[in-house]
Order: C-alpha cells, then sequence, then structure tokens
C-alpha cells in the first residue's frame, strides 16, 4: 500500500518567495525545500500532526512534508517562524 503524502505550507507566499531572506550563520542567500517526517496515525506523536485533509483523514503511516528555508552552503534549514523571528530581532 502506498505511503499518504500531506504537505504543509504555513507561510505567506509573498513573504517566502518575494523578499529575499539571508542565513543567520554564513549570510548566503537561502533558497526553499521540503523536509519530511513519517508520522503513524497511531503513534504517542501523532497528537502534534493533523491527519485530516479536507472530509478525509488519513491513518497508518503518513508523510509530513513542511516547507521551510534552507542554506546550500551551511545545509542548515529554517522553519518560516524561525527566519520571521530573525528578522524581526534584526530590526530592533
Amino acid at each position: 500500500m502506498k505511503k499518504a503524502i500531506k504537505y504543509i505550507y504555513s507561510g505567506n507566499p509573498f513573504y517566502i518567495h518575494l523578499k529575499k531572506h539571508f542565513c543567520p550563520n554564513c549570510g548566503k542567500k537561502l533558497g526553499t525545500r521540503y523536509i519530511s517526517k513519517t508520522v503513524n496515525s497511531g503513534s504517542t506523536e501523532a497528537k502534534e500532526y493533523d491527519f485530516s485533509v479536507g472530509d478525509t483523514y488519513f491513518s497508518g503511516d503518513v508523510e509530513f512534508r513542511t516547507r521551510c528555508f534552507c542554506c546550500t552552503d551551511c545545509q542548515l534549514d529554517f522553519s518560516f517562524e524561525e527566519m520571521k523571528r530573525y528578522e524581526k530581532s534584526r530590526r530592533k
């Protein structure tokens, strides 16, 4: 049986794609990518994930793919929320 995949994209497309973002570590321009995590709907960590898509509920192993910023030089990933906090702290 094929594993279900749910994409998580929690960000404003204008903020993500139209604004330039730079690595807090090395200063290089960041790109975006997906990070994946497989979670079983019966596991204890399942309570941290939403297994529903519209009126469908996934059960068993579900691969959650979350979009994030990435630095190809440092090999670091930054969530959209982490980058917003970092950029806000730099403005102060």
